[in-house]
């Protein structure tokens, strides 16, 4: 079972931005709004449509534990993973920021 993500889960900066997955069924609204978020910030992310029992929709369910909509999913550049259910407007926020003022050069590109 996945454990609720906060604010504090996302890292205040990144040395790029991260790869941002939204799995939800076709026609799902709080799917929309996510993506509406990150369109208008001009965010890349990749939406990945749950059909009952394929691989996806068992991923999301079996794997992160989850039984909402949307999921989204945030690899970071150092690896790590961040993930939450359902329309989380205080994490869409951290994302959008972490993505639009968070970047910063890592050590090797600054030598």
């Amino acid at each position: 079972m996945s454990t609720q993500a906060t604010m504090k889960s996302l890292p205040k900066t990144t040395t790029a931005v991260p790869s941002i997955s939204i799995y939800g069924p076709h026609d799902c609204p709080n799917c929309d709004k996510a993506m509406t978020l990150l369109r208008r910030k001009e965010i890349p992310f990749e939406k990945i449509n749950l059909e009952t029992g394929d691989e996806n929709h068992r991923f999301v369910t079996e794997e992160l534990g989850y039984r909402v909509a949307p999921v989204i999913v945030v690899d970071l550049a150092d690896g790590s993973r961040v993930h939450w259910g359902n329309h989380r407007m205080d994490m869409l926020m951290s994302l959008a920021k972490l993505c639009t003022s968070g970047i910063v050069a890592s050590a090797e590109d600054a030598a």
